[in-house]
């Protein structure tokens, strides 16, 4: 089942439904991420005609004040490439103010020159996950609505520049979410281990800077979802509608400083801060991969053999 949270001329809020055969299937009285759980686990089925899908505004399909939780270096892969080592235990930031709709603009903030790109893997809940919580990875179904794509934007300039990821990664417009919740059913939760994710970067003329500027799958994941659902639970309560963003696969814009020049600078016994000034300042001198206004953004996650496919993520950045 694809779920999806849109606006539509004949409806006077947001409403959740269904997604099938190019239409939106509204389902009465579904206005939050728990409804729509509870619908799901159902099985049933949305009465009426359906609307065509091009008369419906896409929202995130989340709620309103959903908190947003994220894992950072949690395949190995991207691990390697930023020359980190690989986490002991799960690492979390969290994003705030940042969803947007799956086709909705990435807004360039002023100010910014370093503007990356993460897709990932995204955990959709739908039921309240606390200290009580056992989870596990055969009842991961019990408490989580569905998986979906998000694209983790950072700021990377921000984001290294103050010394911690939450201001760099909490702009507006820094995290859309969609198009669609595919529901986790036994067959999207035995394939939860095998997807590929995919994410291109196109500039203001179509043609793309890389073909798929980040490709992997969720078998190089560090820590698996339902670790990180079971993890955050045991310190605060997770509640529907709430979004859990699992990490991204090698490929982000974003180069590591060579070892050469790291191991020289600390001999030289240059102090951290102007350390990361003087990357910095490389990354915008002699690094292209950075998002610019104008850039198409596409990302996917689907299984090869297409049980999952979460449809593809569209930004245009401005």
């Amino acid at each position: 089942m694809r779920l999806i949270r849109f606006n539509w001329s004949g409806s006077k809020h947001p409403c959740w439904g269904v997604e099938r055969d190019g239409k939106a299937f509204p389902i009465a009285g579904c206005a939050t991420a728990a409804a729509a759980f509870r619908f799901a686990r159902a099985g049933k089925t949305p009465p009426g005609r359906g609307v065509p899908m091009e008369k419906c505004a896409l929202l995130p399909p989340a709620d309103d004040r959903a908190h947003v939780y994220c894992a950072g270096l949690n395949y190995r892969d991207h691990a390697a490439e930023v020359r980190m080592p690989i986490p002991a235990s799960p690492v979390f930031f969290t994003k705030a103010g940042a969803l947007a709709g799956a086709h909705d603009d990435i807004v360039y903030p002023e100010g910014v020159t370093l503007l990356d790109y993460e897709v990932e893997l995204a955990l959709v809940v739908g039921a309240p996950v606390t200290r009580n919580s056992v989870v596990t990875a055969d009842n991961l179904p019990s408490y989580i609505l569905g998986i979906a794509i998000m694209n983790d934007v950072s700021a990377r300039d921000v984001q290294l520049g103050a010394g911690q990821w939450f201001l760099g990664k909490s702009f507006r417009t820094f995290a859309p979410l969609g198009p669609v919740v595919q529901a986790l059913d036994e067959p999207v939760l035995s394939r939860l281990g095998a997807l590929e994710l995919e994410l291109s970067a196109y500039n203001a003329l179509g043609a793309p800077y890389d073909y798929k500027r980040q490709r992997g799958t969720t078998a190089d994941m560090i820590f698996r979802p339902h670790e990180l659902v079971r993890r955050l639970g045991e310190q605060f309560d997770l509640m529907p509608g709430d979004v859990i963003a699992t990490g991204t696969p090698r490929g982000v814009a974003l180069g590591p400083p060579s070892r050469f020049r790291a191991r020289l600078a600390e001999i030289l016994g240059v102090p951290q801060g102007e350390r990361i000034a003087r990357f910095l300042e490389g990354e915008r001198r002699h690094n292209p991969k950075y998002l610019v206004r104008g850039d198409r953004v596409e990302a996917r996650i689907k299984s090869a053999d297409g049980v999952v496919d979460l449809g593809a993520q569209r930004n245009l950045v401005r």
